[in-house]
């Protein structure tokens, strides 16, 4: 797997291009979320990073087999058709409501056809109405190098098991994970798990962040240890964490084996509490 070295853009300094990009992200939803057959677990909403292309792209919809995709660098907005750029819309200056209508009546040949998730966002201007920006290049760069690492670390580490599902960027976290189901065919909320993933950053940390999750979760005194560098995230959620600022704190060409060591690590521990 190819590595974008990390931290030329400091962790603390993502957060506004990190919300934006994560408002720009419902739109690359939009389609499937209207169009498809809805899932249970809303996976017709879900994207995914292609590597190939370097975008975050949405699901295939349509008989034309078209998607849209969000280039991070220049917070613009695509129309593919397999890896043709159809149509191009920059972000900077529009409102939501406008990209969307610009979308819809590509996709879908109708400016009110689509619609943005439901989902819960964070506080932001954009969702009252306000434009996209015309800054913050370098960071929206930096969090494309994260999110194509993320993405190839989260795949190496699952692999292997067949039990892992595909690796997908969820719009409502904005997360990018894979989850490894322990007990097919039970509900969802008793079966066991281990959840492999990256957030770009959120209200538990304002910097990105890999993380490895068990669900049940277990209780406090029962966590195992972790590799170095990581730690056990207990409020609100239960999970193996490393930092942003842990991962850049490595030298450079360190910082890939740094994070397959520390999820495979995690996912290892992880695995230990659902043994016997």
């Amino acid at each position: 797997m190819s590595w974008r070295a990390l931290g030329s853009v400091l962790p603390g300094q993502l957060s506004a291009a990190r919300l934006e990009l994560h408002f720009a992200a419902q739109l690359v939803s939009a389609p499937g979320k209207s169009l498809l057959a809805p899932e249970a677990d809303h996976s017709h909403t879900n994207l995914s990073w292609d590597s190939r292309l370097g975008v975050l792209a949405g699901r295939h919809v349509g008989g034309a087999s078209l998607r849209a995709a969000l280039v991070f660098e220049s917070l613009e907005l695509a129309v593919l058709e397999g890896s043709l750029e159809r149509a191009s819309y920059r972000l900077a200056g529009s409102s939501l409501a406008q990209a969307l209508s610009w979308l819809s009546e590509r996709v879908a040949d109708d400016p009110n056809r689509l619609s943005l998730p439901t989902h819960k966002m964070p506080d932001h201007a954009i969702a009252g109405g306000a434009s996209f920006g015309r800054a913050a290049t370098e960071a929206r760069s930096e969090l494309a190098a994260w999110f194509a690492n993320a993405t190839a670390s989260v795949q190496a580490v699952v692999s292997e098991d067949r039990r892992a599902s595909i690796v997908r960027c969820w719009p409502h976290h904005f997360d990018v994970a894979s989850l490894i189901t322990l007990d097919p065919g039970r509900d969802p909320e008793e079966a066991r798990s281990v959840g492999v993933g990256f957030s770009p950053g959120d209200r538990s940390y304002d910097q990105p962040y890999f993380y490895v999750t068990p669900w049940p979760y277990p209780p406090a005194d029962a966590l195992p240890l972790l590799p170095a560098g990581m730690h056990w995230h207990t409020e609100g959620f239960t999970a193996a964490v490393l930092t942003a600022e842990q991962l850049i704190s490595k030298r450079k060409d360190r910082q890939r084996a740094a994070v397959l060591d520390a999820l495979g690590g995690a996912l290892t521990a992880c695995r230990s509490l659902f043994r016997g």
